[in-house]
This record gives C-alpha cells, structure tokens and sequence, in this order.
C-alpha cells in the first residue's frame, strides 16, 4: 500500500513531461468500476473505496489515469492482477494540475486484465463543479440539505478516481452510505436499502449500462417524488418538495412524452432503465442530461407557470425536451472526444425545437418552437460568431482542460442551425433515415464528425453532407451575401467574410443553400452555390424579391434599398406574404445591417411601420429592442421626423390597444410578448393609461400580494417612484419567493441603487444570505458593478477568497465575475491595480473575462479622453426625454 499524499514527486525529475501531456493510453481500456462513498452532511465531508477493472493491451512499464489529490487524499493505492495478486507499486506520482495519477509497478505489466484499488476522502464543496452542497428550500422557508454533483466535462477526476475521458465507456456499481433521513438516486435503479446504525443507512444500486463517467449523478436528499410511465412503461420519476407536487407531474409527463417522440423518431428505444429529474437549487446551467439522472434549474421543476415570464416558461419547457434527448445525442452515443461536442448540444438545441413542433407543443402559439431555435440558434450564433476572432466550431484539443471552453454559443448555437440547413438540403424523410442509421450503428459506442456524416452520406445521394458541414464547422465566421438587381433584371449574389466593419479580407467561401421568391414566383428549388459571385434569373417581372430564409443558411443578407423600400410597402398591405421565419430573419437582417451603417435610418423606421400588423412576439420584440438600442442614433437630426413619425402613428396606438388588455386573457406566448413589451413602452414612455397600470401593481405588489411576473419585472426596472420603497422591497429577499425568477427580479432592482451604502449593504447580504441561491450572488456583484465599479472592485478585492473557491473551476461563472468586476473600472490606476491583484492571485477559470475587462478598461480609459463625445450623448438624452415629456400633453397622441 502506498501513501499517495506522502510520495508526491516533481514530475520534471522524474519523468518527461511528454508522457501524458494529452490524453489517456487507449492501451489500458476501463470496463467496470465499483464505487462505494460515505457520505457525512454535518462535518460536509465524505470518504470513499473504488475499484476500477481494467485491460491492459500492450506491455507497459507505467499506468496512469485522472485522480485529482487537490480535491481529495489518496490513502492507499493497489495494482492487483487476475490471479488476485497485489503488484508492489515502487512509485506513485501526482500531478496536481493535470489531475493525474501515474503508478510505476516494480515488474513491468503484461497484457491481460488487472484492476486498480484506491481508498480516499474529500469535503463536500461550495463550488458548483465536482461533489456539491445545495439544499432547498420547503414551503414555510426552511431549508434542507441536499448533496449533488456535477461532473460534465472532466470534473469527474475531482471527486474520486476514474478513467475521465467521454470515449471511455464503464459499467458502474455504486453504493453509498448516508443519514438515514435521506434518500439517494443515481443513473441506475436502487438494488436494496439497508440500515447500518439508527442514523445511517447503505444504498445499493444495480450495474449501470456502458457510460461515460462524466455522466454519472449522485443526489441525496429528503424530497418525495411523483411518478409517471412512457408508452413503453419507462418510469419517469421527479423527486419533489410537498408543496411543488402538482407541478413536479407537469415536468414528469413532459418527459415521458418526450421519450415516446424520440423512440420513435429516431428508431432506437431508450437504453436505460429509469429516468429521474430532480431540480437543483444552487445550479449553474439550464440542465445536465446525467445518464438516468436529469439535473433542472429549480424554476423549471417546482415553480408554478405563473411565477415565470412567457419566455421562461417556454424555456423551461424546452429544457426539459432538450436533456431528455441528450439521452440518445451524448448519452446513448457519446463523443470520442470534445471537438464534436457540437454532435451532441448542437443536435440537442436542434432536435428540441423540432421535437416540440412535432409533439403538438406548439398548441399556445403556432410556430413558437421553430421561431424560438431562430433566435437560440441562428441570432445567437450570428453574435458570437461575427467578430474577426472567432474561431472555428470544431477545434483540436490535445487535453481535456480546454473542453470547457468548447461549450459556447458556436457548439449550441451555429451547430443546432448547420443541421438544420441539412435537414432542409437533404429533406426530412432522408434525414431521420440518416439518424436512424447512426443510432442503429454506434449504439452504446462513440462517435465523431466522419461517422455521423459517413451514415447521412449514404442515404443523401445528391449532396455530400461531410463536405457541406467540413465547410462550415471547421472554418471561423459565416458569410455576408449582397443582394442586387442590375439593369438586365437579374439578381446578382455576391459573399464575403461577415464583420461589422467590413474591415476582413478573405479568400474564404462558404457553400450556401440559396432559393430565392419574388412577389410573381414562389420559391425555387434549394441549390448551393460556393463561389464569390452569382445570379438568379426570375422568369417573369416583379416588384421585390427575397432570400427564401426557409433554407436555414448561417449568413447575414443585404438587399439594396429599392428592394427594402418595396417589400417594406408589401408588408404593410400584408404581413403573411411572409412567413414567420423569413419575417424574423429579414428582422433579424435588417437590424444588424442598420446597426453597422448599411441601412439608411429612413429605410430602418419605414420597414417598422408595418409592426402594427405583426402577430410575432419574437419580431415585436426585436423591433422594441432595436428602438431602445438605437435611441440616440434615431434621435439625430436628419432622422428625427422619421422617428416623430413612427411615434406618432405606431408606437402609441400600440400601447393604449394593449393597455386595453390583460396578459392573463390570453394563453400564447407570442401575444403575451407583445402585450410585455407595449407595457414597458407605456411605463418608459410615461403613456397615462400604462402608468395607471403600473400604479396598481406597485400597490399589489407591496401590499404582499403576488403580481404578474411580467409586470413586476417592467414595474420594477422603469417606474422611479418605486425607488422609495427600497428598504420595503428589500425585506422580500429575506423569505423565499414563488420562483428563483422572481427572486432575481426583486435582487436586480435593490441593486439598481446609486447610494453606496445601499450597495455595500446588499454586497455583504449577498456572501452571508443562505437563502440567496449561488448563480444569483455572482449576479449581484454584475448588478451593482456598473452604477459602482470602484466600490466593486474593491469588495471582489477583500473577498476575492470566497468567490475564487465557489466560482473558481466554472469555466462560465468566473469568466462572467471577472468580467463584471473590471470592465466598468475606467483610469489607468485602475488598469494597474487589476493587473497587479492577478500576478499574485490566480484568475483560475476566468482568464477569457479577464481578457474581456481589461480590454473595456482600456476602451473606458479612451473614451474619457472624448468629452465632446460624452456631452453630446448627454445633449441626445436631453432632448429624447423632452421629446418623451410632449406624451403628457397629448401632442403625440393618435
């Protein structure tokens, strides 16, 4: 027996770094692992045994695997053969920041089977990544302890030893240990519950199927559950508070449904044998797709509709049909290795919003799932994806330390609409037949890029699918297409790399799906076209013409202007000329290209006088976005009449139709947008009949009684003479409210504060609250972090040890934080200061939002030095709220 803890050796002496500076040896391949914990929730600390039964295929004089000694202590470590003999281990080397474990045996290891015995124990932590304490809280405000875990993509290696890569693929045998007033639910069934002492029990779990460690979940609690059956009579379970029961069986039968969809769409049943989803308080993702374990936002789980904004509760639903397909998309098949990570999220926020449309879930607003992958899939790709420094979807990756900068927007986002171009290149039909072929063949295996499209290329005769998806997943940036009419008739198509600037040379070309349909022809036939130039012929004379943007292509297009001013007149006799979808990219295109001085303002306001029609909350909102963000540039000058204009004939119609209404009476998502937003206008724009609404919920609201969830969030954020009642609202984040969106709402608006004591107060509220869960005391330092930068930065300084050890490892939380605490700070002592703090402290996981804040200082510092520049906006502010004030005396009315 070795003592690990005791023998750890510079690596640099002892061996040569390159020994295992990328991955694991594929010569010594896992195949079950015994794993037993005790876990104790007074002290937070737990203890544990495991064995891992492995085969070694080629003679080896070392063995190394993940065991990472900075979480936990290794108190013995054993190599035993097949004959059950102890191997003498002459050297044990850790190395604390790769996580790895390296054993040297004293006779060198011939092929055959042996298995690696190891003893440790480690403390249950505050961070959100590894073994994690959480709880929740119960119906009268009491909170509970609950133990969780979180290993996606190699925290794994931080709660015991393993083989902690997604290709390595072990059956599982888990028992654990715990208070007897606690339950405990993992990937696989429970085998038996037994009791130890009066205080403590065993419990033992059945084998797992063939997994990924990664995805292994342990939750102990003291919840109750409700349970539900699939078609098939798969039991989905939802572990739940008492007070949340009704609510947990809305999830459950959710992800039943989900089930039936998926089974037979994808001609694979579901491999496992249960489905649990439980919702955790402190968490920091939507979800996490644990084999047999489904970890949720609480919100999503236990919090009735009417405590979560339309978009939330859209959301939630997503989520839930999103991680129930990451069952077959990473579970079922997992990766080979982290650069295609983009197989399973990107097809998992695909498949969700066709799944939905295609379960009936569209039934409260018609089109809203595909809509939704719009803005989640081709929006948010096009906004990271723009700048001259992105990088690629797939990227090489020698080890698993950079595999959690893999999961951005770029994998979920572009990835999910780069399938859906394919399913709209190849058509539906050969597409589930592509998925059915890939499932049926590497079921229970890993995959990569050329297995996935060497299944579709077989089926898809007409369009090689690996050259498409090559052509957009392994180069950076999407194209910009422009779009005119020369004097012949013709349209002539032009691509270049897409920056906002236009500042980026390249001979790069994209294979782009182009139709195209003119107010005299529906749309052409989808054909791609991968070359600088182009042209389309129409047969017969038209008005305008479009980019069919059915097609799914990720590019941003520019028509010239004779064209948008046509259509804009075409849309206003009749919006449904257009679809939905092309409805919102033409938005979402239009927007973009005004933001970056492409469009002309009159153009821009001209296209928007035919909102009154729309029916589309996503569209509605962009719009009302894009009328807050361009405010000053609106207000210029030579812009001004159009803005008045608009105003005048659009604007306030819309909101006194709205104020008419009630978000209640109606059950479509789409709608309630509208209704949210034509509110928000009303209260910022101080329209009478708005600003009486906003009067009595404030009223409600303080009397105690629950509001709207979609009122109070606009109430709070716009109306000032709430400010008043800080202290009053304040109190609210002492007790627990319906739902953690609620509770960040009223956080957002006690934060939204410009006296420093206030903002001091709810800083040192937001370390010691045990109520507060832990994603919302990161979002309290960004909330006061831009009305206070430097009190801010002064606060992260004296408890810079606190966040560091809860956010430190979170790849998302501390790329966030550091980001919030610097990028407002604007001198160059300021600069210095930063810059000095992180030579001696560790930036951890947060190097990227580092980067991002010391750039914003240096912006800030330059923009200091453009006071004309400043005044002028504050000349733009000053008139926009003179402009406003006119609303009180009727002018704009009408």
């Amino acid at each position: 027996m070795i003592q690990v803890s005791l023998l750890v050796v510079l690596q640099a002496l002892l061996l040569a770094p390159s020994v295992y500076s990328t991955r694991l040896s594929r010569d010594v391949l896992p195949s079950k692992q015994l794993l037993h914990l005790k876990f104790d929730l007074e002290q937070w600390k737990y203890e544990g045994r495991t064995e891992i039964l492995i085969d070694v295929k080629k003679r080896r004089n070392t063995i190394w695997f993940y065991a990472s000694t900075k979480h936990y202590e290794i108190d013995g470590i054993n190599l035993i053969d097949h004959t059950g003999k102890r191997r003498k281990i002459a050297r044990a080397i850790s190395d604390r920041k790769k996580k790895i474990l390296l054993i040297k045996p004293q006779i060198h290891v011939e092929p055959g089977q042996y298995k690696i015995v190891a003893r440790f124990r480690g403390k249950i932590r505050e961070a959100l990544q590894g073994v994690i304490k959480t709880g929740y809280v119960d119906g009268r405000g009491h909170k509970h302890k609950q133990v969780t875990t979180h290993f996606e993509p190699d925290k794994a290696r931080e709660a015991f030893p393993c083989f902690d890569e997604p290709s390595f693929r072990v059956r599982i045998k888990l028992i654990v240990e715990h208070p007897a007033t606690h339950y405990t639910n993992s990937a696989a069934p429970v085998k038996s519950r037994q009791k130890i002492t009066t205080e403590r029990v065993r419990t033992e779990f059945e084998e797992t199927e063939s997994m990924s460690v990664y995805l292994l979940a342990i939750n102990i609690h003291d919840m109750g559950k409700v349970s539900v059956k699939s078609g098939r009579g798969i039991p989905v379970t939802v572990l739940t508070p008492d007070y949340a029961k009704k609510e947990a069986l809305r999830t459950a039968k959710l992800a039943a449904r989900s089930l039936d969809f998926y089974e037979k769409y994808l001609g694979v049943n579901y491999p496992f044998k249960k489905l649990d989803i439980i919702g955790i308080f402190d968490f920091n993702a939507g979800g996490m797709e644990n084999i047999g374990m489904i970890h949720l936002m609480y919100d999503c789980v236990y919090s009735a509709s009417t405590a979560l904004s339309p978009k939330n509760e859209l959301y939630c639903r997503s989520v839930v049909v999103h991680e129930v397909s990451h069952m077959w998309f990473g579970n079922m098949v997992s990766l080979k290795w982290w650069e295609d990570l983009w197989l399973k999220e990107g097809f998992a926020r695909f498949i969700t919003a066709y799944a939905q449309d295609h379960m009936g879930m569209s039934d409260r607003s018609p089109g809203a799932h595909e809509l939704q992958l719009i803005m989640r899939g081709y929006y948010a790709g096009i906004r990271d994806d723009k700048f001259r420094f992105t990088k690629p979807v797939r990227q090489k990756l020698k080890d698993s330390y950079g595999a959690a900068a893999m999961f951005n927007n770029l994998s979920y986002a572009k990835g999910s609409w780069i399938l859906r171009a394919v399913l709209k290149l190849i058509g539906e039909a050969n597409f589930q037949k592509g998925l059915q072929k890939y499932f049926k063949t590497y079921r229970m295996k890993s995959a990569d890029f050329n297995d996935f499209t060497g299944c579709f290329d077989k089926i898809a005769k007409t369009v090689s699918v690996r050259d498409f998806m090559e052509n957009w997943l392994n180069e950076p940036g999407f194209p910009m297409v422009k779009i005119a009419k020369n004097k012949q008739g013709e349209i002539s198509l032009t691509q270049s790399r897409y920056t906002p600037k236009g500042d980026y040379k390249t001979n790069q070309v994209w294979l782009i799906p182009v139709n195209f349909k003119s107010n005299a022809e529906p749309s052409t036939k989808y054909k791609l076209w991968g070359a600088k130039k182009g042209r389309h012929i129409f047969t017969r004379p038209f008005n305008w013409y479009l980019h069919d943007t059915n097609s799914a292509e990720f590019a941003i297009f520019l028509y010239d202007e004779n064209n948008m001013k046509a259509l804009s007149r075409e849309l206003q006799r009749n919006p449904k000329v257009l679809s939905d979808v092309q409805r919102t990219i033409y938005t979402l295109n239009l927007i973009e290209n005004y933001e970056n001085g492409r469009v002309s303002t009159a153009t821009f306001l001209e296209t928007s006088r035919y909102v009154y029609r729309e029916t589309q909350g996503d569209i509605i909102e962009r719009w009302a976005l894009a009328l807050l963000h361009f405010k000053h540039k609106l207000f210029l000058t030579e812009n001004r009449q159009f803005f008045e204009r608009y105003f005048k004939h659009v604007l306030i119609a819309h909101i006194e139709y709205s104020m008419k209404k009630e978000i209640e009476e109606t059950t479509e998502w789409n709608v309630k947008k509208y209704y949210r937003w034509m509110f928000y206008f009303g209260v910022r724009w101080r329209v009478p009949s708005a600003q009486a609404r906003a009067k009595r919920v404030i009223r409600k609201f303080l009397s105690g009684k629950h509001v709207n969830i979609v009122y109070l969030s606009f109430v709070l954020r716009v109306y000032r003479r709430i400010r008043r009642s800080w202290k009053r609202i304040f109190r609210l984040l002492k007790w627990y409210p319906r739902s953690i969106h609620e509770y960040e709402i009223i956080l957002s608006f006690v934060c939204h504060t410009d006296n420093p004591k206030q903002q001091l107060y709810i800083l040192n509220f937001s370390i010691k609250s045990q109520m507060m869960p832990r994603a919302l005391k990161r979002k309290t330092v960004c909330y006061v972090a831009p009305r206070n930068p430097g009190l801010t930065w002064r606060f992260f300084k004296a408890h810079y040890g606190y966040y560091f050890s809860m956010y430190g490892e979170s790849q998302f939380s501390f790329n966030a934080l550091l980001a919030c605490v610097t990028v407002n700070l604007k001198t160059r002592r300021d600069y210095e200061d930063v810059r000095k703090f992180f030579r001696k402290h560790s930036s951890g996981t947060g190097s990227a939002g580092l980067k991002r804040g010391l750039d914003g200082i240096r912006k800030n510092m330059a923009a200091t030095k453009q006071e004309n520049s400043k005044s002028r906006k504050a000349d733009y502010d000053e008139m926009f709220d003179k402009f406003i004030k006119t609303l009180n005396s009727g002018e704009l009315s009408g």
